[in-house]
C-alpha cells in the first residue's frame, strides 16, 4: 500500500462486498483514494468485459475511501446519488482514482476516473454521500 489513513484500512476490511470482489485500497489520505479491482473471468459481460455495474461498484467504493480520509473513524458515508459514464472496455485490472471535490456538513461529493492497466480511460463518475457524523 502507498499510503492509507489506518482508519479507512480498517473500514475497507469490514465490508464483505470488498473482500469478495478482491478491491485493494492502494492509497486513501487527504480526500484522494486509489482502489484497484482485479480482472476475474467471474466479473465480466457476454464480450469479455468486466460488467458495468462492478465498474460503478469500484467507482462507488473508491468515492467513499477518499471522503472517508476526509473524516473520522466513525463516520459513515451513504451514497445519495451516482452518475457514470462508460467510456472503453475494462478487460484487464481497473483502477480507481478518486478524489473530493466538496465536503460540507451534510453532503460529500467525489469525482471518479477508472483506467484500465495500460492507462485507458474506462468510465468516469460523479457520486455524492450523506455525512453521518459520529
Amino acid at each position: 500500500m502507498d499510503q492509507v489513513c489506518e482508519h479507512v484500512a480498517r473500514r475497507a476490511q469490514l465490508v464483505p462486498a470488498v473482500q469478495w470482489l478482491g478491491m485493494e485500497v492502494l492509497e486513501a489520505h487527504d480526500g484522494k483514494a486509489r482502489v484497484r479491482l482485479p480482472y476475474k473471468a467471474q466479473m465480466c459481460n457476454s464480450r469479455g468485459m468486466v460488467h458495468g455495474g462492478l465498474v460503478s461498484t469500484l467507482a462507488d467504493f473508491a468515492g467513499a475511501m477518499a471522503l472517508l480520509s476526509l473524516l473520522n473513524e466513525k463516520d459513515f458515508t451513504p451514497t445519495i446519488e451516482m452518475s457514470v459514464n462508460y467510456l472503453g472496455p475494462g478487460r484487464s485490472d481497473l483502477t480507481a482514482e478518486a478524489r473530493v471535490l466538496k465536503c460540507g456538513s451534510r453532503v460529500g461529493t467525489a469525482y471518479v476516473q477508472i483506467v484500465d492497466a495500460e492507462g485507458g480511460l474506462t468510465a468516469v463518475a460523479l457520486a455524492s454521500y450523506a455525512l453521518s457524523r459520529a
